[in-house]
Formats: C-alpha cells, structure tokens, sequence
C-alpha cells in the first residue's frame, strides 16, 4: 500500500498554517502509532517549534491527544466522531453495506468500496469508503477505510480510471507512475492499453501490483448518464479468489450494483 498526501486540485492559494495541521494529522494517521515532536518535525519537514504550537492547538480542540507517560501524540476522539459522521452520510456506502456483506460471506474473503479522489493534481488515487472482510487471512498491510491509495496499482483504482473521462487522465498523463510492485504498471500506453480492456470486459482485474500474493477483481458503478460513481472489488490470496471463475464473481459484484441503482 503507498499513501500519499497531495493537494487539493485548486487555482486558490493554500492557508499555510492549515497545510501544516493537516501535514501533522496525516503524518499521525500514516504512521499508525503515537509519535514524539521530533519524529512527526521529521516525517513533515516542519520545524520543531511549529510543530509544537500546532499539536498544542489540536490538543485543545481534541484532534489529537498526548500520553502523559511517554509524552507522544496521537490521532483524538474527534476525529473518529468525524469521520464516523462522514462514512453514515455517504449514500454509496449505506447503499452497498448489507449487500457487499452477503458477498464477503459467500466467499469468505475482503470487499471493497471505492470513490475517486482529486486531491492530488499529480497522480490518480482513491478513496476506500467500504470495507467489509469475511477473511481469515488479512495481511498486515491490508487497506483500511479511509485510506487514499494510489489508483493505477489496484484493480479498484483501475477500474476508476476507466471510466474517468479522457479530461481527468490528461492531467494524470503529465506524470510518471509510481512502482509498487514489479507487476505494476508504469507506462501511461500500457495502461491505457488496459483502459479498453476493463471497458470492453466490463470489468478490471489485479494481479500482484499492489501485495504480493493478492488479487482484485472490481467493476465500476456508474451513474444513469454513465458517469462514475464506485467502483466494488472482491480482494484476497489468489489460491483463494481463482477457486472460483471470474465471471461469476463479476456477476455477483453486478448484482449489487445493479440493486444499488435502484436505491441511489
């Protein structure tokens, strides 16, 4: 998994102070643990002292906390509240929970919700807005909700792509792909090449470019006008995904899609 922090896609000048709060939090939610003043100056380029006053002002409205014991920081209640508001207010989500759960129970593997997201003018990336795993091997770097991953190492992220309209990739056209893994793809031809593919299939497919060891298979939800909403994948080892064919898997993602149409 390769998380990013970007900017979001506008002409207006960013707030500085805001930029660097939020250079912090993102630092805290990557990392994972709780982190001293000079761990987080150094994970953000951002002198101690800043550091410092920023933490103090997130304290204080509880965006973070600090251990006493060790004196770390960490990601505060707030936010958790946030962002649990955010997830019950998107009306994808509600939409495909209950039917992305009958799917993970079938298969006893990992389904995926993902939205696109522009925050980054640079590179595609996206937005896991559902995870509902029925697994009992998850990898330790196993995507969680919420996280922003790069979109062109995924089949999710692909299958987005796809369907993003030729004005979204120009821009993505202007820079180099990152390599996660040796199968993944970091040649704009090639991946366009792979565009057409998912078009024409209906649907995309990953094949160790994000994990070793592990697929995707997804299929995009799109609106009445055929514009792109989601895309929902079913993930997992693929000794386990292969047991089944691939065109009943996709079959099955349509399904939900199809209900979620009706709903949305």
């Amino acid at each position: 998994m390769h998380l990013l922090k970007g900017n979001a896609m506008s002409s207006n000048p960013p707030i500085q102070s805001l930029n660097r709060a939020i250079d912090i939090i993102e630092f805290l939610y990557h990392c994972g643990h709780e982190a001293s003043i000079s761990e987080i100056s150094e994970g953000t380029d951002l002198f101690g002292s800043t550091v410092y006053r920023m933490l103090s002002t997130l304290r204080a409205r509880g965006y973070v906390y600090q251990n006493e014991k060790n004196a770390k920081y960490g990601l505060g209640l707030r936010l958790y509240t946030i962002g649990k508001s955010v997830k019950e207010n998107i009306p994808l989500v509600n939409v495909f929970q209950n039917m992305a759960v009958k799917i993970a129970e079938k298969y006893q593997e990992t389904v995926y919700v993902a939205i696109p997201s522009y925050q980054s003018p640079a590179i595609p990336q996206h937005v896991i807005a559902l995870k509902v795993c029925r697994s009992e091997y998850v990898p330790r770097n196993a995507i969680e909700e919420g996280a922003i991953v790069l979109s062109h190492t995924s089949a999710l992220g692909k299958c987005l792509m796809a369907y993003s309209g030729e004005t979204v990739l120009q821009e993505y056209r202007k820079h180099p792909l990152v390599k996660l893994k040796p199968n993944t793809l970091t040649d704009w031809e090639a991946l366009d090449g792979e565009f057409n593919t998912i078009q024409n299939n209906g649907y995309a497919i990953e094949l160790e470019q994000e994990s070793d060891g592990q697929t995707c298979i997804a299929v995009p939800a799109l609106d009445h006008n055929r514009q792109i909403l989601a895309s929902i994948g079913l993930a997992g080892p693929m000794k386990n995904i292969f047991q089944y064919t691939i065109n009943s898997i996709v079959e099955d993602l349509y399904h939900i899609v199809g209900q979620a149409k009706e709903l949305i």
